[in-house]
Order: structure tokens, then sequence, then C-alpha cells
């Protein structure tokens, strides 16, 4: 008997349901039941006919419907929420038909009436991560409607989605109404904070790293606590000088709270004005200004702290003495040196970067988080620019400044993981290993704590441990940062999953040359050898494409890891021809 060919046809593929529809059921069930039956004759049927939509089948609460185009699809959930909203206007809210939706462009194959295939499974796994009363579409969508359907989609990065290989870039769309997807955030045992960046109120752009600073280390010490998740600095920042509604941004964000205000130099003195909002409610949980001589700066940001736990977590006494206890820097130039490294980084200036830090430990030779800093600045400069002849040289200063970090605090999350990586870098395993143990245990909701950490666990040989931990601090950080991306694309590759690896990879955007390495060693394992040969080919001439090899090698804790990333860099030619496996992978 000859098999009839199986029929694949490319969709656009849109999933809806109903938000708490099974307590909607357990409340009234014979109300809900009639109210779906009146929401789809008098809302879903005539909006998808309108724009060409075919309902495939019905799902209980959802379902699942196939259009000719992604405009047709976009379009048709944009106004099935529109319409959805104005029937719920004279509605109770626990009574109320809110949808999630999820569109997708994929092959499907086709049986009967019903479809099947990754692009439908895909579809129904960006419906689980749409807001309530949102949309949630995914990368290839976003390209065919982007410039033609006038609606603002927010960017939320590189997401792995449950049983799909390969990692999706995902895009959340703006409806006329989202509900707050932090009303079930009180019910997760932690409670988020999102802090939106501190504006520069000086009159004077120069000083934007002063703001952006104090935020950053706002930011830090709120992360100390067990209680607290707080959103990562790389998202918040993408809010800087916008003027947005703090509460939706917050809700958007899935935090709790939101944290906005500004900073204000004048002289000798400095003026801070905060505010912390309930996301809910959009009701100010408190208001407080602070007009300080610089000298008091250290203590305005404990108060900004513990203004925040204590209306929080009505605890105040003992948070404060936490905050307090603290060992950081009590010189204002050895903190302004600081910012301005901070500053420099972000900006791409490394060398900058690495002036300010060193000026900051030359006025406080025991300032921890500087010296942190440093280490992991030589740690990545390793990596970045190698040569034979610095690479020996670099080391010792990363072990050098790590040590000195250590002796000077072992109670900072921040200055534990930084050291960490820097000893992950310098193939320490162990040591990394022992610094991110204690880092973890005190700040677990810290998302750098939590990368820095599967990072080094995938390392270690843990690798779907350490990939899950990647993946779930990947999980709340909506714009991830380059260096994220990279831990996640490493985790894929030692768990053997190239295309995933290879996926993560290509979302780096003009990402520094040694990224593409990795990018290429991927490419090599799945059999692309010529166009993993291309990127080996584009190899600066300072670079020395045998010594960062062997550090990569190096981080490896077991031998079968490294000499993957061996043969990896072998095939794609990264590795010079007279490199033997014993020479870079430790036995």
């Amino acid at each position: 008997m000859i098999e009839k060919s199986i029929r694949r046809r490319l969709v656009a593929i849109l999933v809806a349901d109903v938000v708490g529809y099974s307590r909607m059921m357990e409340a009234d069930e014979a109300g809900t039941f009639e109210t779906l039956k009146e929401r789809r004759r008098r809302v879903l049927d005539p909006v998808l006919r309108a724009h060409g939509g075919r309902i495939v089948k019905l799902m209980g609460d959802g379902v699942l419907v196939e259009f000719a185009s992604a405009i047709g699809a976009v379009e048709a959930a944009l106004e099935l929420q529109r319409k959805m909203t104005e029937a719920n206007a004279d509605i109770p809210e626990p009574r109320q038909i809110v949808l999630r939706i999820g569109i997708n462009i994929g092959d499907v194959i086709g049986e009967g009436s019903d479809i099947y295939g990754e692009g439908v499974n895909i579809a129904a796994r960006l419906e689980t991560l749409a807001e309530p009363g949102g949309i949630c579409i995914s990368e290839k969508v976003h390209n065919e409607v982007r410039g033609k359907i006038a609606i603002t989609m927010k960017d939320l990065g590189l997401v792995q989605l449950k049983n799909i290989a390969a990692p999706v870039r995902t895009f959340g769309m703006e409806t006329s109404r989202a509900l707050p997807s932090a009303t079930l955030a009180r019910d997760k045992g932690f409670t988020t904070v999102a802090v939106l960046p501190l504006t520069n109120m000086s009159g004077n752009a120069e000083q934007d790293y002063f703001a952006d600073g104090i935020t950053e280390d706002i930011i830090t010490e709120l992360s100390r606590f067990k209680n607290l998740s707080v959103v990562a600095r790389n998202t918040t920042f993408s809010y800087k000088g916008q003027s947005v509604n703090v509460a939706e941004v917050g809700r958007h964000l899935g935090a709790d709270f939101v944290l906005e205000g500004s900073v204000r130099l004048a002289g000798q003195r400095m003026r801070a004005s905060v505010q912390l909002i309930d996301t809910q409610t959009g009701a100010h949980v408190f208001a407080e200004k602070f007009d300080r001589e610089m000298t008091d700066i250290f203590a305005v940001q404990d108060e900004i702290v513990e203004a925040i736990i204590g209306r929080l977590f009505f605890n105040l006494q003992d948070i404060a003495g936490i905050v307090r206890g603290r060992t950081s820097t009590t010189s204002i130039s050895a903190y302004t040196s600081w910012l301005r490294a901070g500053a420099a980084w972000r900006n791409g200036d490394e060398q900058g970067a690495r002036e300010h830090m060193h000026e900051a430990v030359r006025i406080d030779p025991t300032y921890a988080p500087a010296l942190a800093s440093l280490a992991l600045i030589y740690a990545y400069w390793r990596f970045s620019e190698p040569s034979a002849a610095t690479d020996a040289e670099l080391e010792v200063q990363c072990q050098h400044f790590a040590a000195r970090a250590i002796a000077a605090d072992k109670t900072d999350p921040f200055v534990l993981t930084s050291v960490a990586a820097c000893f992950l870098m310098v193939g320490k395993i162990d040591h990394a290993m022992r610094y991110s143990d204690i880092a973890i245990a005190m700040s677990p909701h810290d998302i750098n704590v939590l990368v820095a950490r599967g990072m080094i666990v995938a390392y270690a040989g843990r690798h779907e441990e350490g990939l899950a931990l990647v993946e779930r601090g990947c999980k709340f950080e909506p714009l991830l940062p380059p260096a994220f991306v990279s831990s996640l694309g490493d985790c894929y590759y030692l768990a053997r999953r190239f295309d995933a690896a290879l996926a993560a990879y290509g979302t780096l955007i003009n990402p520094p040359y040694f990224f593409r390495w990795n990018q290429a060693a991927c490419l090599a394992q799945l059999g692309r050898a010529e166009e993993a040969a291309a990127i080996a080919r584009q190899k600066p001439d300072t670079f020395d494409n045998t010594v960062y090899a062997r550090n990569s090698v190096r981080m490896c804790a077991l031998p079968e890891d490294g000499e993957l990333w061996f043969d990896g860099f072998s095939k794609a030619g990264v590795y010079a021809a007279n490199v033997a496996p014993s020479d870079t992978v430790k036995g």
C-alpha cells in the first residue's frame, strides 16, 4: 500500500484561553457556561470571521484558530481583547471573561479539520506567557507585523518554552486592558520589587552616572533579603528617560511594588526624592525626601532601603541592623570612582572602567565591591583580548583582586558572586562553587546570583541543574544582557543541545568577537562546517585563538566537557593545528 504524503502548510496560529476558568466554574458552573456561550456567539465568532480566522477546535475554556496571515491573526487578537474588555464593563471582576492569547507562525500538518505540529505547540506555550488581557507573539509574527500595525510591542527576550528544544524570542503586546500580572504575585512566597532608574535632576547629563549608580546600589542592597525578589537592572533601565505609568510598568514586570524617584546634586549637597507604589492599587505606600551633605550619601541609601523593607515587612529594626552592618566604602571619592567605572563599562569603555575601578581601590584599598569588580574585569579581559604574552599576567591579577575582595567582605552576595565567576573563568571550579554556594544561600532571588550559580554548576558537570537555574534567571529578566545570553548558550552547549545553544548565541546583537567562536563551535557540532569556518576566519590579528580556546576548556571540571569544547573549536578551525587536547583539557 502506498502511504499518502503528509500535507503541510504554513499558517498563523492563535491560541486563547480564559484566565481563572477553573475558579469561575467552581463558583458558578451554570452561569460561567452560559456567559462563555454568549461571548462566543457575540464576540469570538464574529471577530474571527471578520479577519479570516478558522476555528480548528474548542478546548473547554480555550480555542485554537488558524489564519492565512500573521496580520490577520494579530488584528483579530487585538479586536477580540478590546471587545472582551467592553463586554466586561458592567460585570463584577470575579465573573469577567478575560483572555490570554498566544500567536505563532509555523508549518502544520493537516488531518481532517485538525492541525498539528511544533508551530501549534509554540503558540500554546506563548499563550501561557501572555498577561491576562494581553497577547504574546513569537519573533516570526513580530517580524511580519512590525510597522504594519499600530501597537506597542515589548521585547521579552529569549524564552525557553516547555518541551520546545530551542528558545523562542517573544514579544508582549499591550492591549487596551491588561490585568496586572502581579495579582497572583502575593501568593508566590516572596515579594517582587522593581527599582526604576532615578532621574538625574541636576541639569547636567554628565552626572547621569551618579543617579544610575545610586539606583544600582539600591537594587543590590534590596537583593540581599531572602523574602524579596528584585527585578534585574537591565530590565528596569530600559525605561530610563521615558514617561511611563509606573503602576502599569510594575505590572508588566510582574512586580508587586515599584520604587521611582530623582536625585539632584547641588554643590556639596545631595537631594533625593523617592516613592514606593503598590502596582495593584496604584497607591503610594510611601513618599519621602532626603536632603543631605555628600558625606551622608551612604546613610541616605540605608534610609531608602530601610523605608522600603520597613513598609513591606514591618520588622524595621532587624532589617535596619542588617543594612547598616554591610561593609562598604566610607569614602565619597572612592564611591564616585566606582560609579564612573560602572558607567564606563555599560558604555563599552573597558579601559575607562578599569582605570576608574583602580582609582576607587587606590582611594579605599578595602572597598570589596570594587576589588571584586576588578577581579572580574581582568578575568573578562583574558577572554575578550587574549594573547600568550598577557594571559598569565591577567590570571595573576584576577586571583589577586579576588582574594583581596573576599578578605575585605565575605558577606556581600555581589562580592561573592563576582569572585565565584572570576574563579570559574580561571579554571578553579572548587573555589567558584564554594563562594557561589554562600551567595545563593544569602540571596536566592537575585537574578545575577542565580544566573552565575547556574553557569558554575553547569561547568562543574551538573549540566541540567545548571541550565535550569540559568533558564529560571532568564525567565525573570525580559531584556537579557549579553552575559545572560552567553551563559544560557554555554549551558545548552554543555548539555549537548547544540541547536538551542546556537539560537541563544544568535540573539546577541553586535557581540564581542570571542562570543562568536562559541557560536562557531555550535555550528561545527551541527555539521555546518563552512559556516563555522567563516566565523573562525574573521579573527582579529591581535587575537590569539589558541589562548581563548585553552581558557574556555580549562573552565570545565569534567574532561569530557573540555573535550567537547576542544572538538567544537577544532572542527571550526579555532584551535591552531599543532594544539592537542592534552595541552588544554584537564585530566
